[in-house]
């Protein structure tokens, strides 16, 4: 298999749009409908624009089969400007193959480069999402003290 990762750019969001939905549709999509064309256009919006949003997408052969959302924030607490990660996806056949992984080591290097001296997650609720938790917190996340989001230090 030959796999890249890329920074993606506005040309590519319908990409991201549709992995994020299936995402969304995962986590909500029981709650509630979600619409790929307005997905597909708040993803074109915010990737042509100068606004802190990042997305990096995992290519296999080819194919985009993960993506993760990364959004700039600042706190007086974080010391400034840190990394959000806003969503990430694997396509269910390409888990455990280290895809996760990878674009969460793409994201932390962007970050440092960026300066940023943390990142932050918030999880799903645990009873249904523990495996994401117990990724994130194998990669060295950790708890804060309501356990709904998750920090590293960088």
């Amino acid at each position: 298999m030959v796999s890249t990762i890329v920074k993606a750019e506005a040309k590519q969001s319908s990409e991201v749009a549709g992995l994020v939905t299936k995402l969304l549709q995962a986590l909500v999509g029981h709650k509630r409908n979600i619409d790929p064309e307005v997905m597909a256009v708040t993803a074109k919006k915010l990737l042509s624009q100068d606004n802190g949003f990042h997305a990096f997408l995992y290519y296999a052969d080819g194919a985009p089969v993960g993506v993760i959302t990364l959004s700039r924030s600042a706190a007086i607490y974080a010391g400034g400007n840190y990394g959000v990660i806003e969503e990430l996806y694997v396509e269910p056949e390409f888990r455990s193959q280290f895809i996760g992984k990878a674009l969460l080591d793409e994201v932390i290097s962007f970050a440092k480069e960026e300066g940023w001296p943390r990142l932050e997650v918030s999880t799903p609720e645990r009873e249904n999402w523990q495996r994401t938790i117990d990724f994130y917190l194998r990669e060295g996340f950790l708890e804060n003290s309501v356990g709904e989001r998750l920090k590293l230090e960088l």
